[in-house]
């Protein structure tokens, strides 16, 4: 695979996204996230996403000619209507909106409706710790992968929570996971690099456990199932509730059976840590809570425990230094979508 300098991917990036008609401040933001997702490891979220984002701006998936408006404004609530505009200028709209509440009023808590795909929820805690708050979000994504504990056939899409805990010198506690067994970025990740899909992630149509993507796909489709079982599936039921019925978002059967593809809900709250206590003597609580658990002794063949968010920051420094490794394929569409649209400087390998 490809390594690239990672502002150069940056420019490039914005490029393609600009010139494919997204517009000039939103593809910064938008270029911005994904090169980040590269650089923390979750290449599911990064730049692949570029040629799907412009075919849904095509397509009128995502509409940048209208605009996220505010339905509700409560003293610590809101409702956003996304309008089906940018995801994470939508997600990043309310999480800023939460987190000016919850200094104000102690918490904030805000929901998206119509939204396009919101992209990493790891992104919008960071917003709230960086902030020194304490950060909690999911999403409905408004597409039919997954099923629910027992079950055979699609009934929620791959949906994340995430939560975000402030720390020391930016070494925030992120933990943001699908509720699926796998998400579908890592999922693809796997099909493209030929490595073989762990047991417990799908069924095939007819509900036999299967370990090929093929048989996944069919006809006829099979489903991911949720980790943990019948507590993941819960989890995964809690994140439609809130991320979709609260938001009024609706359920994500409404938007597959139209044809939508990845309208998101999305559920988003900030907490104030001074409300309980002072913010340092939390932060002092943290650092003694990861101390301990570094001073923890390791499994045979583990090198040291790692709290949540702390590879990707690892990812970053290292790929920061060495080059981002893009996979090939992605890397090979990127440059047809650069040669489509005119877009020159195609960044060189490393």
């Amino acid at each position: 695979m490809p390594r690239l300098d990672h502002n150069e991917l940056l420019s490039f990036s914005e490029q393609l996204l600009s010139t494919g008609g997204m517009p000039q401040a939103d593809s910064k933001l938008v270029a911005e996230l994904l090169v980040k997702a590269e650089l923390r490891g979750y290449p599911g979220h990064g730049v692949t996403r570029i040629p799907q984002y412009l075919s849904f701006i095509q397509n009128g998936t995502i509409n940048i000619r209208e605009n996220p408006k505010v339905l509700r404004d409560g003293k610590t609530t809101a409702v956003i209507d996304g309008n089906h505009y940018i995801g994470q200028v939508v997600a990043r709209m309310g999480m800023g909106l939460a987190i000016a509440k919850a200094k104000e009023h102690g918490v904030g808590v805000v929901s998206l409706r119509r939204a396009s795909h919101t992209g990493r929820l790891a992104d919008y805690m960071e917003m709230a710790t960086e902030a020194g708050l304490i950060g909690m979000g999911a999403v409905s994504v408004g597409s039919g992968t997954t099923t629910l504990y027992g079950g055979m056939e699609r009934i929620v899409g791959t949906n994340p929570m995430a939560f975000g805990i402030p720390a020391r010198n930016g070494r925030h506690i992120i933990l943001d996971f699908a509720t699926a067994s796998m998400s579908m970025g890592e999922i693809q990740k796997q099909v493209a690099r030929k490595e073989t899909i762990p047991d417990g992630v799908m069924l095939d149509g007819r509900g036999n456990p299967t370990n090929d993507f093929k048989a996944f796909r069919g006809p006829p489709r099979g489903v991911f199932l949720p980790f943990g079982g019948y507590k993941g599936s819960g989890v995964a039921l809690i994140t439609e509730i809130l991320g979709g019925l609260l938001s009024g978002n609706g359920l994500a059967k409404n938007w597959w059976e139209k044809g939508g593809h990845g309208i998101n809900g999305v559920f988003l709250q900030a907490i104030a840590v001074e409300e309980f206590q002072p913010l340092d003597e939390f932060l002092d609580r943290i650092d003694e809570l990861v101390s301990f658990v570094k001073s923890r002794k390791t499994a045979p063949g583990v090198k040291e425990i790692l709290l949540p968010g702390e590879q990707g920051r690892k990812n970053e420094a290292r790929q920061i230094k060495e080059g981002v490794e893009v996979d090939e394929g992605a890397w090979t569409e990127l440059k047809k979508l650069a040669t489509t649209l005119g877009v020159g400087n195609i960044p060189k390998a490393l």
